[in-house]
């Protein structure tokens, strides 16, 4: 698998924008939750969203594939779309994401601004400016509402602790890969690629994630549907725990999309990277049954029309 244009692409976003703008998963784990929901959806989804998806049945599974990488393909700033991939709840304290969705503008408003659309067919959806690539009007919805499950699942996009979600956490060693890609320098990029290219040497290609990951729910790895709210919360608590507590990063405050001063760089092994493991299989396997679910219940009835 290539995968060299996409780290360098997620690397970027992680140096130029705050990790809420940035790919959660990358290519890969989008890729793979993706694929996970599209084995788990009735006949009734299936046949509904290959139309919207301009494919057929066979053709389905690589056509989630695809549009789960689109909202990062398109240009973020001039569409509008650069807050709605991440929520910023606090690394401390309780879990709360009270006054964290001005103007809708989070992960979790837009989750449930998708499945209305989809559900009750509304017509008119724009974004700020027409995205490239283009994609018909309810391919968009269906785009981003994929990819907005996977981003929610990552644990670094829904947490906030002055570092813009790790990409001001830079890297003493930066990590190198075999591709001659460039190389991760910041703890965001970890997450987004690194940690899913651990699961993909453990288990093998990205068929073998996806089969594997699959198997286990379906033989009975238990995946709560919950609420997205849920989501945000099992994503900070593993954010805390796996980033922040493993790392023993202090805690810093800086106004939205800042770096706080004082944050020092970080030494991050493959020692580290692979013991998270365990936990992003939990959280991509979660992700594509939970997706799969959603979209189930949206084309029940008469959602998820192709709309022109």
């Amino acid at each position: 698998m290539i995968h060299s244009r996409w780290r360098i692409a997620g690397v970027l976003f992680a140096i130029l924008f705050s990790a809420q703008f940035a790919a959660a998963w990358g290519k890969e784990g989008h890729r793979v939750v993706a694929r996970i929901a599209a084995r788990n959806l009735n006949q009734v989804a299936r046949a509904k969203i290959a139309v919207i998806l301009s494919t057929n049945d066979a053709g389905l599974e690589a056509a989630m594939a695809a549009a789960s990488t689109w909202p990062d393909q398109i240009d973020k700033t001039k569409t509008g779309t650069e807050p709605w991939h991440f929520i910023n709840a606090p690394n401390t304290g309780p879990f709360s994401i009270t006054g964290l969705c001005t103007n809708h503008d989070c992960v979790l408003d837009r989750i449930a601004e998708m499945e209305t659309r989809l559900t009750t067919n509304a017509k008119g959806f724009m974004l700020a400016a027409p995205p490239s690539p283009s994609r018909p009007m309810t391919s968009q919805e269906m785009a981003f509402l994929i990819h907005f499950v996977g981003d929610v699942h990552q644990p670094l996009h829904a947490v906030s602790d002055g570092d813009r979600g790790g990409n001001c956490v830079e890297l003493i060693n930066p990590i190198a890969h075999n591709d001659g890609s460039k190389p991760t320098t910041n703890l965001h990029a970890v997450w987004d690629t690194d940690e899913v290219l651990a699961v993909q040497n453990m288990l093998g290609s990205e068929d073998s994630v996806v089969a594997t990951l699959f198997q286990r729910f379906k033989t009975g790895a238990p995946v709560p549907q919950l609420m997205p709210a849920d989501w945000a919360q099992e994503s900070n608590n593993l954010a805390r725990t796996d980033a922040y507590q493993s790392l023993h990063l202090p805690n810093h405050t800086a106004p939205p999309g800042q770096c706080a001063t004082g944050i020092v760089k970080i030494n991050v092994g493959q020692a580290y990277i692979t013991g998270n493991v365990a936990d992003v299989e939990t959280q991509l396997m979660r992700a594509g049954v939970r997706l799969s679910n959603v979209l189930n219940q949206i084309c029940a009835g008469t959602g998820c029309k192709a709309k022109p």
